[in-house]
């Protein structure tokens, strides 16, 4: 058998709040949407475009991320893709998830009780 590669890596600002929920099983699954930016050229002009991609986290990491990450922080992620559909009105809709296996929040949630004091 051949070898193959699903790999993706991706560094960008989240753009939701974590959905933290269990399956039926009781394991922590977590999702959020992470966006990227990207420049191309078109018609002799540079032009940006965002994609926006699902994040989906599984147990601890699941809770680690609902806990430390909000919107818009900035995060490194290394998973794989996984395609699946779900239906809406008898209609079958894609959807692609990128299954995380390794992260790094690059700019960590405050919590309130950890915000610096202002001087007054």
């Amino acid at each position: 058998m051949s070898r193959t590669v699903n790999r993706v890596i991706l560094v960008g600002n989240t753009g939701s709040e974590p959905d933290l929920r269990e399956t039926a099983n009781g394991t922590a699954v977590a999702h959020v949407s992470l966006a990227t930016n990207r420049l191309f050229r078109r018609n002799g002009e540079t032009q940006e475009r965002t994609d926006w991609h699902r994040l989906t986290f599984w147990g601890r990491a699941a809770e680690t991320i609902e806990k430390f990450v909000g919107k818009g922080h900035r995060m490194y992620v290394e998973g794989h893709l996984e395609y699946g559909s779900f239906d809406r009105d008898g209609v079958a809709i894609p959807t692609v998830d990128v299954v995380v296996e390794n992260f790094v929040m690059l700019d960590p949630r405050v919590e309130p009780s950890e915000e610096p004091a202002l001087a007054v």
